[in-house]
């Protein structure tokens, strides 16, 4: 198990390496001069030259880079430019509220999409097997804007159940904060549901028509003990590779809900940025996310060798 786990994490190392390539990148392939474009084309030379330093434009391309790398490694993202802090300081105070909108609306479709996927499984053809797959198209092919926007109007307008924006830190009252938060995580997390839900239907069909599961059966087993005990968990390589896809792309994904919601995330610190034009915090952000994409791929792969140790020998 060791080794398997220092072949994944060593593979991480290039995949890294080009996130902070392609977040280097960002500044360089802006049109014209970065820092004419920040400041506006009524700046004067003075300004511009003081942003040029600022951002190291001045320097050689090739010592730009290794400048940028060394900090990164040193865990200095910059320093944002309209926010007046540290870019790292500024997304760790953010984090934990994309964090935890994420960690939610998986919950939802994990605890929504895997049941739902098994039934309609066990009962191919039936009316709630058409029923399942039915709801879990329309839930693929509504925006999660649009589910927002509606929810809030809903939930939050007509019945008054939920509140309609806003956040209450964590750390302060967590009850509040899960409130504050209960219909954006339902507004991504019946998207990700969907996905889910079809991938498990697909995944137990597959496995249903083994012959150890007919043997199983035979045995006298319940269908409980074979669904549960066989059948599903042969299923779950599939399961989790669709779950960590899916909790990557709702930490990157949740921009506009989050700015729907008036949730102070990073999603909308992003949108902020690109319209002030900061682009330490552009830059700073597409690494964390990139980084964050990696880190759950290696924890999927480090989860399919818990499920199945056959795939630490390959």
């Amino acid at each position: 198990m060791a080794m398997f786990l220092a072949q994944r994490a060593f593979a991480l190392l290039p995949v890294l390496f080009l996130v902070v390539v392609i977040a280097f990148g960002v500044l360089q392939l802006i049109p014209g001069d970065a820092a004419v474009v920040i400041l506006g084309i009524e700046s004067t030379p003075e300004r511009v030259a003081a942003m040029r330093a600022r951002l190291g434009l001045d320097l050689p391309l090739h010592q730009q880079f290794l400048t940028y790398l060394w900090s990164v490694l040193q865990g200095d993202l910059g320093r944002s430019i309209f926010l007046d802090q540290g870019v790292a300081q500024a997304i760790a105070e953010r984090a934990p509220v994309s964090l935890l909108l994420a960690a939610m609306s998986l919950f939802w479709a994990i605890l929504l999409g895997i049941p739902a996927g098994i039934v309609a499984a066990t009962r191919r053809g039936s009316a709630v097997d058409n029923f399942v797959m039915t709801g879990s198209l329309l839930g693929m092919s509504v925006p999660s804007f649009w589910l927002g926007l509606n929810l809030i109007l809903v939930f939050g307008v007509w019945v008054k159940w939920f509140p309609t924006g806003g956040y209450v830190s964590a750390s302060t009252d967590l009850g509040a904060a899960l409130w504050h938060l209960m219909l954006p995580s339902l507004s991504l997390g019946v998207i990700q549901m969907a996905q889910i839900g079809r991938m498990t239907r697909s995944a137990m069909l597959e496995t249903l028509s083994q012959d150890y599961i007919r043997t199983a059966r035979a045995k006298g087993l319940s269908e409980f003990m074979v669904i549960g005990k066989h059948a599903l968990r042969n299923c779950l390589l599939s399961i989790v590779t669709v779950v960590g896809l899916i909790f990557a792309e709702l930490l990157g994904g949740a921009i506009i809900t989050e700015q729907i919601f008036s949730i102070p995330g990073i999603g909308q610190m992003v949108i902020t940025a690109v319209a002030q034009r900061d682009y330490p915090i552009i830059q700073g952000a597409l690494i964390m996310v990139g980084t964050v994409y990696v880190l759950i791929n290696f924890l999927t792969d480090v989860t399919y060798g818990i499920i199945d140790p056959r795939v630490r020998i390959a």
